[in-house]
């Protein structure tokens, strides 16, 4: 199993190489939920560094375009040297069409979110001869592994981090204020959350970029206590350290890297970055329930 990590600047790359075997990168024109919008140049920086460390790097066209947009991406990619990147994150489906046109569909991991719950949805992709796919972040270990002893290609999953659980394409918090005559101060910052009214002690991250806006889990999803099982089926495993930076991502990386917990640095980033880790969904099933 393999460890991916994002980044927020590339001057880090190298001592988090010491614990990451690949990074994922990407500008927000074409990827969303990103630590750094990347721009070209120092996206071909990124590669440069990484291939001289001997690790991956994958780039994140996470978002879902409409048409014009899917013309601007066909444009994009021609203008980098994809064949160099170790893999392509998408999710949606018209990517996928334009980089298989490319012949480079063996690039593709697809990430749809929700969607992979099951062996398959999970595996339907395969005759594509796509590289592989994100199992969805909302299952249990138990349903993982199962997925993960019949998979047919890559497992991609989400090991620690903030999860999404709401987006809508449009930028909510623009829209309020543009409804309150009032300026935007909010838009791509890092470090704001919404209070809910019924839970009132457990405020919720929220961002608003270029691709909508998003609200996430208030804890932090840790597998550090799954990682005997999880390196059995699991190919890359996903360090997301969206909301905090680069010293956060060296101590978390170095716990999965090492497969061992420490307590006292848990404590220490917990205090330091004021937030709480639990096990996500691991051993909790979603459960849909009918009002009335």
């Amino acid at each position: 199993m393999k460890l991916l990590s994002t980044i927020y600047d590339l001057g880090n790359l190298k001592k988090l190489s010491v614990f990451a075997d690949g990074f994922l990168i990407g500008n927000d024109d074409f990827g969303t939920r990103l630590t750094k919008s990347y721009t070209n140049e120092e996206i071909l920086e990124a590669l440069k560094i990484t291939k001289s460390l001997n690790k991956s790097l994958f780039l994140i066209c996470n978002q879902i375009f409409n048409d014009d947009q899917l013309v601007i991406f066909e444009s994009w990619i021609d203008k980098l040297p994809i064949s160099e990147f170790t893999g392509i994150v998408v999710a949606d489906l018209g990517a996928y069409r334009i980089l298989e046109n490319s012949g480079l569909s063996d690039l593709v991991i697809y990430n749809p979110e929700t969607l992979l719950t099951n062996v398959y949805d999970f595996n339907f992709l395969s005759e594509f001869h796509i590289q592989g796919v994100y199992v969805a972040k909302e299952i249990t270990l138990e349903d993982a592994k199962y997925i993960g002893k019949n998979k047919k290609y890559k497992m991609f999953m989400v090991g620690h981090g903030h999860l999404n659980m709401f987006y809508s394409k449009r930028q909510l918090i623009d829209n309020f204020t543009d409804f309150t005559a009032s300026k935007n101060p909010y838009h791509n910052r890092q470090d704001i959350k919404i209070i809910e009214e019924n839970r009132k002690d457990d405020p919720y991250p929220i961002l608003e970029d270029k691709a909508g806006t998003h609200v996430f889990r208030s804890q932090v999803l840790s597998s550090l206590n799954h990682l005997a099982e999880l390196k059995e089926f699991v190919d890359y495993l996903v360090i997301d350290t969206l909301f905090k930076d680069d010293d956060y991502a060296v101590s978390v990386l170095e716990m999965y890297k090492n497969e061992k917990e420490d307590l006292n640095l848990i404590n220490g980033i917990q205090k330091v970055y004021q937030e709480t880790w639990d096990e996500g969904f691991i051993y909790k099933k979603t459960i849909y329930k009918h009002k009335g």
